[in-house]
């Protein structure tokens, strides 16, 4: 007892750091038992596979049939799928390896990826080579970022993460931005005011500041104010070419809101709600309800009732009086169930939307386009499931069965997107990585989330590393870790644009007291940049 008592782990601890192993083994058995094989489980296969006896044959088997491999976006590997390529071709005279990758760009340690994988290949590689041209932006975007990043001699916290200046592409020498005659900076702070200020109020501030300014640009356009192009041939600035980037659903959100509020459309594209979700399935339902058995009058008033039919309550009272007008429904309801039967699901749904005029009704009212596409999406999904049960009462159950679980994570489940066209895009930063967009608005550039564990890697082996104490020292390197990855998302977010990128910063406050301190310690750095920025760019 006194030497369990005198360990400095708890009882907490030692569970922690056992579960880690058991828990990992337990989902292997289950999967066994189970047949059931991932692609992490191919990664974890080969793996192991390389470091049997007869690793050496299946890793010159590979080679033979490989014998070039070239890894594209290497920075979000992870220590697993380096180790594999590592053994295959490291110190292979007779084979090459390319490893492409910007460490700048790595931001996906949410789902795996390992910047210190990238820097522990990195020094292990001889030959470097270096692209120094930007082939997105115009001049000033170019020269804009490239001071900012060179206001710190390691801006990204790490120094074997250095940034390096680019150039602009010749092509694009003659990119021009223009706002009531006059050429517009290429990149706009906006600084929050106040010594410290909490996150909703950051938030809020901020959508508010984002929404006013897109309204200007928009108004300018329509009045011929506002032009963007190449050269001599400018184009007025219409909302298609505005692209406001968050980091999740709830900045997204904020950011709709502000933007309906001033009466200016916009779409979210990185949206991953289910179509199941929607009115308009659970409406479809009541319809393919009343379909199946058109004689059940409350079964044909429900689906009357619904927003697709768009018939209001006088009008629904008015058919339930007329009994000729009444019997003809029926009717037209069982002749839809007759081709349902006989023609599938979907070309009926396209009979009723024909006879009915249901496309007219819905374009008409509020948010027409987005269900209107939503209704198709469903008709298509039961299309295909029709094809796997055995009669429209399956599908019934099928649907309603999908509305009381949906799947976000399925793919064909994923709202579509509606339409894109005159409309502020809205998306998140990780998913606008690699595209470009003509101007963009950073709202929430000095939002962050604090690290959660202390999960950090040695600096030397750049292996990684739990503290399931999380004592301070250790939370203070994953929280070091955090930042970097955050610094790296903000040039991620920086260098989408061509013509313009505006960023609103603020001095964040968060969590306990210590916390705001540090918070405040770490924005701090923000407001260096931009003062430094804003001195060198007066018109900014």
């Amino acid at each position: 007892m006194d030497a369990f008592l005198a360990e400095p782990l708890s009882l907490r601890d030692v569970i922690i750091s056992r579960a880690l192993i058991e828990v990992r083994d337990a989902v292997q058995r289950e999967k066994r038992l189970r047949a059931l094989l991932g692609f992490d489980d191919l990664l974890s296969k080969l793996d192991e596979a390389l470091q049997q006896p007869g690793g050496a044959l299946l890793a010159e088997t590979i080679r033979a049939r490989f014998p070039v491999a070239l890894i594209d976006e290497f920075q979000d590997t992870d220590p697993q799928q380096y180790r594999i390529f590592r053994e295959l071709y490291v110190q292979q005279p007779e084979q090459a390896l390319l490893l492409i990758g910007d460490p700048k760009q790595a931001i996906y340690a949410f789902r795996g990826a390992d910047i210190f994988t990238y820097l522990r290949a990195r020094n292990e590689v001889s030959a470097h080579y270096t692209l120094d041209t930007n082939w997105r932006s115009s001049p000033e975007m170019v020269e804009s970022v490239n001071r900012l990043f060179l206001q710190m001699e390691s801006p990204f916290l790490f120094s074997a993460i250095p940034f390096l200046s680019v150039h602009p592409a010749p092509p694009n020498q003659a990119l021009k931005l223009v706002f009531h005659d006059r050429p517009q900076p290429a990149l706009r702070f906006w600084l929050q005011p106040g010594d410290g200020v909490g996150v909703s109020d950051y938030q809020q501030f901020m959508a508010q500041q984002c929404a006013a300014d897109i309204s200007r640009w928009l108004v300018a356009g329509q009045q011929g104010r506002a032009q963007l192009g190449k050269g001599d041939a400018l184009r007025n600035v219409q909302a298609s070419d505005i692209t406001v980037l968050v980091r999740s659903r709830n900045e997204a959100n904020l950011m709709r809101d502000a933007l309906n509020a001033l009466a200016i459309p916009s779409v979210y594209l990185s949206s991953r709600d289910s179509v199941y979700t929607t009115p308009e399935a659970r409406e479809l339902l009541w319809l393919l309800r009343a379909i199946q058995a058109p004689e059940q009058e409350r079964l044909l008033r429900s689906a009357l009732a619904t927003s697709i039919f768009a018939i209001d309550a006088a009008t629904l009272d008015a058919l339930g009086q007329n009994e000729r007008e009444w019997d003809a429904l029926v009717e037209q309801f069982a002749v839809w169930q007759q081709l349902w039967h006989q023609r599938g699901v979907l070309p009926m749904l396209r009979d009723v939307m024909i006879k009915r005029q249901l496309a007219e009704n819905m374009l008409a009212s509020d948010n027409g386009e987005r269900r209107l596409t939503d209704l198709m999406h469903l008709g298509e999904l039961l299309q295909e499931a029709a094809i796997q049960l055995d009669s429209p009462h399956a599908l019934v159950r099928f649907l309603a069965q999908q509305i009381a679980r949906p799947n976000s994570q399925a793919a064909n489940q994923q709202l579509r997107l509606e339409s894109d066209r005159h409309l502020v895009q809205i998306v998140t930063i990780h998913k606008s990585k690699g595209l470009q967009y003509p101007l963009v608005w950073l709202p929430f550039a000095a939002g962050f989330r604090e690290a959660a564990s202390a999960l950090y890697h040695d600096r030397d082996s750049f292996a990684a590393l739990l503290d399931v104490q999380g004592d301070e020292a250790s939370m203070e390197l994953a929280e070091e870790e955090r930042l970097a990855e955050d610094l790296r998302l903000l040039y991620v977010a920086l260098t989408r644009s061509v013509y313009h990128c505006s960023v609103g910063i603020a001095p964040l406050i968060k969590g306990t007291r210590k916390k705001k301190a540090k918070a405040i310690c770490i924005k701090a750095r923000w407001v260096i940049w931009c003062s430094a920025v804003r001195q060198q760019t007066q018109h900014s």
